[in-house]
């Protein structure tokens, strides 16, 4: 983990900045989550809906949909893949999205089928990732959306 500013970041994972999810790589599958900016952003998470295990995607297709105090939207899939298996507790309690955002706090679990041709747009590496969180939290701040610290 590393801090930026209030923010306890991973760098070890995949991020699909567009969508504001992190994914956690094993060979083929990934885990899903979401960014805690996305999930600071937000508000606190009262609902999340999941498609069901089995059901494919391409990546950008809705897999789900959250509602949150600023936010109703959407789950667009960061890669394309078959969903393997989907977070339980997440749906029972939707606020693990806010307060353990790459623990407990994980959506899906995919089985990714086109990984080589898709992870190059996907942000990667700790200089990168720490580049990324650094420029987005100052682009938040200055619109408004974080409050400074």
């Amino acid at each position: 983990m590393k801090k930026i500013k209030n923010f306890d970041i991973r760098t070890d994972l995949y991020y699909a900045t567009a969508e504001g999810f992190w994914l956690d790589v094993d060979g083929r599958t990934a885990r899903v989550g979401m960014s805690p900016l996305m999930q600071e952003t937000a508000g606190s998470f009262v609902a999340v809906r999941l498609e069901k295990m089995g059901a494919s995607f391409r990546q950008g297709e809705s897999f789900g949909s959250v509602e949150a105090e600023k936010h109703v939207g959407h789950l667009k899939m960061p890669v394309s893949g078959m969903i393997v298996s989907v977070n339980e507790k997440v749906l029972e309690n939707p606020r693990l999205l806010n307060t353990d955002p790459y623990g407990k706090g994980w959506l899906a679990e995919i089985e990714m089928s086109a990984w080589e041709a898709e992870k190059d747009a996907l942000l990667y590496g700790e200089t990168e990732v720490v580049r990324w969180f650094e420029d987005e939290i100052k682009r938040m701040e200055d619109k408004g959306w974080l409050a400074e610290s």
